[in-house]
C-alpha cells in the first residue's frame, strides 16, 4: 500500500472541481432531482397509456371472435338463452343446452327449443346445415321429460332426443339419429 502524498481534506472528502481558478461561476445542482422526477412521471404516464391501449386491443380481439348468432326468443316466449356445455361435461352422445328463464314456465316453448337445437347441433356437433327443426308443443318442464324433435341435417331427415334435466328448463340435446 502506498502512502498518500497529501493529507485528506476533511471538509471536502471527495475531490470537487475548483472553478475559482477558471473564472467560471459554479453551476447550481440544487434542482438536480427535478428533471429526474419529471422523467419518471412522464414514463409512468406513457406506460399507463400503453397499458390502456393494449387492453382495448385485447378486448376488441375477443369481441370480434365472438359470434353474433345468439338465438332470439319469440315475442310470446319467456326470455331464454342457450349457452352450450362442452361434450365432455355432458352425458355421452348428448349435449346439455342451458336455459336461464326468469320464472320457471310450466311447458317448454317449442320455438326456443328449436333454436336451441339448431345452435347445439351447429356448435357442439359441427352440423352446419340444420333446417326445418320441429319440436312438439306442450312438453312439461319436469326433470326426466324426454321427447324427440325432427330436423333436416345435411338434407336428411333425422331426429334428436331432448331430455329435461332440471326445473329451470335446462335440457340436453342428443346427436342426430
Amino acid at each position: 500500500m502506498t502512502v498518500p502524498t497529501r493529507q485528506p481534506n476533511t471538509s471536502r472528502p471527495y475531490p470537487i472541481a475548483d472553478h475559482s481558478a477558471s473564472g467560471q461561476a459554479p453551476r447550481s445542482t440544487a434542482n438536480g432531482w427535478v428533471p429526474v422526477i419529471i422523467a419518471g412521471v412522464v414514463a409512468a404516464f406513457v406506460i399507463a397509456i400503453a397499458g390502456v391501449i393494449s387492453g382495448l386491443i385485447v378486448v376488441g380481439i375477443r369481441e370480434s371472435a365472438m359470434p353474433d348468432t345468439a338465438p332470439k326468443p319469440a315475442a310470446s316466449a319467456p326470455q331464454a338463452s342457450v349457452p352450450v356445455i362442452p361434450p365432455a361435461a355432458a352425458v355421452p352422445s348428448t349435449i346439455a343446452a342451458r336455459t336461464s328463464v326468469a320464472s320457471a314456465p310450466e311447458n317448454l316453448d317449442p320455438l326456443v327449443v328449436q333454436r336451441g337445437v339448431v345452435q347445439v347441433l351447429g356448435e357442439s356437433y359441427g352440423q352446419e346445415d340444420v333446417r326445418e327443426v320441429k319440436c312438439p308443443a306442450g312438453q312439461p318442464v319436469e326433470v326426466g321429460t324426454v321427447f324427440d324433435c325432427t330436423a333436416k341435417v345435411d338434407g336428411i331427415k333425422k331426429s334428436v332426443t331432448i331430455t329435461v334435466t332440471d326445473l329451470d328448463g335446462t335440457y340436453e340435446v342428443s346427436r342426430p339419429h
